[in-house]
């Protein structure tokens, strides 16, 4: 008996249930004959309305002359740092397309920097197609760590047909649509999405079974952005994408100090322009002595820059408090001239001159005079035409130095800029310092940004890391660095264990918009705009009429 009732149509079931109910009232007197009739005769036009539309009042779509085929969406969604859901989730979707006789798409959609992800079931059997989807429902939940999944909302789908009619649809298996495949306007209405104008996509979140941009906001870059990675893992490449999108996006003008020349040729080959500066013939060349502050700032500077010993920093303190001189060469004459006031006064005088006698000599070029860079574009400084390591150091040190005491001192808000330092560990290794401290710390309510790139975060002060909130990591081999770098971002032992299993271009990320740590791999090419919108997903199996007048209009 209940294999025949299982067996009927959904409308005899709802219908014989209502009558039941309206008859059991009746004989319990709380309805008149008029009432029950009344009654029982606009709930049934309520239910065979429903079920008419349900059945037959969606648009219908003709793959064939001789099949018709029905589709349901579901959207999917992992929460970041689930890194091996995706892959779960990629298998499943696997099985039940090669198992079963349901059709699976699915569709990747950006607009901005959303991107939804959809699985669609195409059957030609409508109650087959029902089942499958809770079937899939109840797999994805119940073996996917971190997902959620939901029904598309019913008002969206409608457009979708005029992808699905550009598909093979009856054969079996799995096929797989991105945003860009078919290049036509878009099915789902992302929004609400950032604007581009105010952010900058790095690249593409791997945590997500389809991929996912992943944006950084203003909030993000202003932070500070430090870029750890191994030689070849990408990391200079990572600078200079954010660079040159922090300038095209933002309009925020950048300073690159590149260490080894090697931006000059990524931004070359990849026809970024850019303004070139080599400080050795007179091209953003800087006086270190011709900054505007106190004695204490400059010997703060010069401590760092040159690795003076107390001694020495005393005996500089001297000179300049003494002679006030107003160039290198002049420090050195003033130096030579101080009385020695004990008998290890020589030697500390020896030793003080020898050091800055690394830039007077070979490099004296970059230290000669005070050259404005123009801050209206991206500017590269060469530092790799300075040959001395020392010089080299100074002279990064003594130019971030420069930036930060003009800003510091002026009355007038300044627009902001970005510093932008590879191979970082070269110039702020060693012992933390009262200058690096302050010009980390201080330096962004002057307007001042700074992001760093080193291959060797165990090297760099631990001022510095934690003075940088938005952190990306690429392949760390070091067990020392990934040691430094998870404490640093409190990563889960799923991410401290592929740290040095990343390939090039791969990173763990983790910012202030972002504060949990995220799979990605940063892109060359930017994919943000985009043309697509509006589309629409139906909740229920549909039949789309391909015929209806205006459809597709």
């Amino acid at each position: 008996m209940w294999s025949i009732i299982d067996n009927a149509p959904l409308a005899l079931r709802l219908s014989l249930a209502i009558i039941a109910v309206l008859l059991v009232l009746y004989s319990l007197g709380f309805l008149e004959f008029r009432l029950l009739l009344l009654s029982g005769s606009i709930l049934l036009l309520l239910i065979f309305l429903f079920i008419g539309l349900r059945e037959f009042g969606f648009p219908r779509v003709n793959l064939s002359s001789s099949s018709e085929s029905y589709f349901r969406a579901l959207e999917v969604e992992i929460r970041s740092g689930k890194s091996g859901a995706a892959g779960e989730l990629s298998k499943i979707i696997s099985d039940r397309a090669t198992k079963t006789s349901t059709r699976y798409i699915l569709l990747s959609i950006l607009e901005g920097e959303l991107r939804r992800s959809f699985i669609i079931l195409v059957s030609e059997d409508s109650k087959k197609i029902n089942v499958e989807a809770e079937v899939l429902k109840t797999l994805l939940t119940s073996l996917v760590d971190g997902i959620r999944v939901s029904e598309v909302n019913y008002e969206e789908l409608r457009v979708l047909a005029d992808w699905v009619l550009k598909l093979n649809l009856h054969s079996k298996g799995l096929l797989f649509i991105s945003d860009k495949t078919l290049g036509e306007r878009q099915l789902i209405n992302t929004s609400p999405a950032s604007s581009v104008e105010n952010n900058l996509i790095l690249g593409e979140a791997l945590d997500n079974p389809m991929p996912k941009p992943y944006t950084l906001t203003l909030r993000d870059i202003e932070g500070h952005i430090g870029i750890f990675g191994s030689t070849g893992s990408g990391k200079s490449t990572t600078l200079s994408i954010i660079v040159e999108r922090v300038w095209r996006n933002l309009k925020i003008p950048v300073i690159l100090l590149d260490w080894t020349g090697e931006h000059v040729v990524l931004f070359k080959t990849r026809g970024i322009q850019f303004k070139e500066y080599n400080p050795m013939d007179g091209g953003a060349s800087i006086n270190p002595l011709d900054i505007e502050s106190d004695i204490d700032y400059i010997v703060s500077v010069m401590v760092k820059a040159l690795s003076l010993s107390p001694p020495q920093a005393y005996m500089l303190m001297r000179a300049l408090e003494s002679f006030k001189p107003r160039s290198l060469r002049e420090l050195e004459e003033s130096i030579a001239a101080l009385t020695e006031e004990s008998k290890w006064d020589k030697e500390v005088k020896r030793a003080l001159l020898r050091k800055i006698s690394m830039l007077t000599r070979g490099s004296y070029n970059a230290f000669k005079e005070t050259k404005s860079i123009e801050l209206n574009s991206i500017s590269i400084v060469r530092l790799d035409y300075i040959k001395n390591i020392l010089a080299k150091k100074s002279y990064a040190l003594f130019l971030l130095a420069r930036m930060f005491m003009e800003r510091s001192s002026s009355n007038e808000s300044e627009p902001r800029i970005l510093i932008a330092i590879d191979e970082a560990h070269n110039i702020f290794s060693g012992e933390e310092s009262h200058f690096i401290e302050q010009l980390f710390s201080e330096c962004r309510k002057y307007g001042v940004i700074l992001a760093i790139a080193t291959q060797s975060p165990a090297s760099i002060p631990n001022g510095i890391l934690l003075n940088t909130n938005t952190k990306i990591i690429h392949a760390l081999r070091s067990s020392r660095d990934k040691t430094i770098i998870s404490e640093t971002m409190s990563l889960k032992r799923e991410y401290v264990d592929i740290i040095d299993k990343l390939g090039s271009g791969e990173a763990i990320i983790q910012a202030p918009s972002n504060p949990e740590p995220t799979l990605i791999q940063v892109q060359l090419v930017d994919e943000s705009s985009s043309e697509f919108n509006n589309i629409r997903v139906y909740r229920e199996p549909v039949n789309i009429d391909t015929s209806i007048p205006g459809f597709y209009s």
